[in-house]
């Protein structure tokens, strides 16, 4: 008997068997939704944002959404009773007035009521010190990478532990051909519908690196510190002429450094067995009603300092050929026709 008259005769065997398989019920829990808390305050002027909201549901898309908690009561105390009041600026977004800011040394803690008069609050925040960045460092030939990344340099105090965020923003012109748009009609075919502006726009954008950069000074105490801030790929237009890389260097409790470091590593999870386990990440949050349910974030305040570097398609090795926008260029989100005062 061949190899495959085998496979046939045990499939039949198989498929000969009586059907006495009983139905499996399985229970689950009602999906919940879980407030989720995100925003930070800073050493910078205001406004500084926090964005409330609830989960979705697992399921479809078509029976749950993420949805703003709004007409909550938002506001920020420190340990000397001061408190400052978030006002809602958009559904679920609140902001602090633009002449607060946080204070090194200072303790911070996050209270929220919701308008169903739950109460959340978070662990007490320290704001800890932050050295100044000394250098700020384009790196363009990086291997297998097309772009620019964003470096800083500083001198890490030595005897204290510290523990650090970098972030990198950036601003880019984007020269556009408006008079060059095309719409489509109702058959679909090509029309062409010139636009008598904008063609010069200067794009800002927030975090452009999605990866997460933390530094824990326990091997390197008292040590300069060089580290990536944050990677500016190439896609064609963000070195049409210069970039400017806004680079943040943020303090960090050692309990924020966790969640987030926790964040990093379940966001690097890849579906391979060198993956770490999954984890249910816990923040800061409590409810003070119910101590035990799950809220999502962490409400943390942090000292900053700053540097800006420009970097231009010219110092590329490589870069992309121009991906010609025709249309106005303010159809770019974060895009605006207003020059910013320190551009050079």
């Amino acid at each position: 008997m061949n190899y495959f008259n085998k496979i046939f005769c045990c499939a039949l065997i198989v498929f000969s068997l009586p059907a006495c398989i009983d139905e499996l019920n399985v229970e689950t829990p009602d999906a919940q939704r879980l407030l989720v808390v995100e925003g930070f305050i800073d050493t910078n002027p205001g406004p500084h944002r926090i964005k409330l909201s609830r989960s979705a549901k697992y399921g479809s898309i078509l029976d749950d959404a993420i949805q703003n908690e709004t007409n909550a009561t938002v506001w920020v105390r420190d340990e000397e009773g001061d408190q400052v009041f978030l006002s809602e600026s958009t559904d679920g977004l609140y902001e602090t007035p633009t002449n607060f800011s946080a204070e090194v040394g200072k303790k911070y803690t996050l209270n929220i009521t919701l308008n169903s008069g739950e109460r959340y609050i978070s662990t007490s925040e320290e704001v800890q010190a932050v050295p100044p960045i000394d250098e700020a460092i384009i790196v363009t030939d990086a291997p297998f990478r097309l772009g620019a990344e964003a470096y800083a340099r500083w001198q890490d105090p030595a005897g204290i532990d510290n523990f650090y965020l970098l972030e990198a923003d950036g601003i880019y012109v984007l020269n556009s051909r408006p008079e060059l748009f095309v719409a489509r009609n109702p058959f679909g075919n090509p029309v062409p519908m010139p636009k008598d502006c904008c063609d010069r726009c200067y794009v800002s954008e927030f975090s452009v690196d999605t990866e997460i950069h933390l530094l824990k000074d326990n091997n390197s105490d008292g040590n300069v510190q060089t580290e990536l801030a944050g990677f500016v790929p190439d896609d064609g237009r963000r070195f049409m002429e210069r970039y400017m890389v806004a680079i943040k260097l943020s303090s960090l409790t050692k309990e924020a450094f966790q969640f987030l470091e926790l964040i990093k590593e379940q966001l690097s999870i890849e579906g391979n067995i060198f993956d770490p386990p999954p984890a249910k990440i816990r923040g800061n949050m409590i409810n003070l009603d119910n101590p035990d349910e799950d809220v999502i974030g962490y409400f943390r305040a942090s000292a900053v300092s700053s540097d800006t570097i420009f970097v231009t398609g010219e110092e590329l090795p490589d870069p992309l050929p121009i991906d010609q926008l025709n249309d106005d260029c303010r159809v770019i989100e974060f895009a605006s026709t207003v020059k910013p005062p320190f551009w050079p």
